[in-house]
């Protein structure tokens, strides 16, 4: 499945730092989806599903990337669609994996992996899956702001949009469409941490959105929400420590 990923994305300017970002990111998940799947005692077979979720979750992004030169969903396309057209309505799927029975769990946790909301099933395998990857993603991307050139931004000294400041103190996530400055698209970061499923993740996550709260919170006009979120993050990993013991 390695090669297969290497080989397709050979196909793309790796020199490109975009291109780079997102191959070190897929590689990143890929091994946390793998952890993490462990952790929470899925079996074999569901641990190799997780793993190669977790590799091919974003193989939309170098489409994307070479197209219009942007990350930005809002202003291209939904690069989670866009990667269940590569996989799937163009077949590419089957490079990477010969088990048509998981094809669907691929699909469904691939599509939702950057969707506000879970899909509608019932099915507890899927649903898994799909929160084990929003999670694992989320992880990667806080993590990606300790990593020296990898990441840029700067905060300004505009005062956040009302409905950002409402998710937030509502333990929501930001719509981006709410988002009219740069310090609305950074909060959308550190909104992530209520979309955080499995509590067995929160330790790590926070330990990564404590290095980009460091970064951002030179401006303070943060600080309110950062308190917010480190308020939430530590009564919940207080919980799941006191629910294990």
């Amino acid at each position: 499945m390695l090669d297969e990923f290497k080989q397709y994305v050979s196909n793309y300017d790796l020199t490109n730092p975009k291109i780079k970002l997102k191959y070190n990111h897929s590689m990143r998940v890929m091994k946390l989806a793998s952890k993490y799947a462990k952790l929470l005692n899925f079996n074999a077979e569901d641990i190799k599903l997780a793993t190669i979720i977790g590799l091919l979750h974003d193989i939309g992004r170098f489409k994307q990337a070479r197209v219009y030169d942007s990350f930005s969903d809002k202003d291209t396309v939904d690069h989670a669609d866009l990667s269940v057209e590569e996989l799937f309505t163009k077949g590419k799927i089957k490079s990477f994996c010969n088990q048509e029975e998981w094809y669907p769990i691929i699909k469904t946790a691939i599509k939702y992996h950057n969707k506000f909301e879970l899909p509608e099933t019932t099915d507890e395998r899927t649903l898994k899956h799909v929160k084990l990857i929003k999670d694992v993603d989320k992880l990667d991307i806080m993590f990606m702001y300790s990593i020296p050139d990898e990441w840029h931004f700067e905060s300004s000294d505009e005062e956040m949009s009302k409905e950002v400041i409402d998710a937030i103190e509502k333990h929501q996530l930001v719509n981006r469409l709410f988002c009219r400055n740069v310090n609305d698209r950074l909060c959308t970061q550190y909104a992530f941490a209520f979309e955080i499923y499995n509590d067995i993740c929160l330790a790590e996550y926070k330990k990564n959105y404590l290095v980009y709260n460091e970064i951002v919170n030179q401006n303070h006009l943060f600080d309110d929400i950062h308190k917010i979120v480190l308020n939430y993050l530590n009564e919940r990993i207080e919980e799941y420590e006191r629910n294990r013991n």
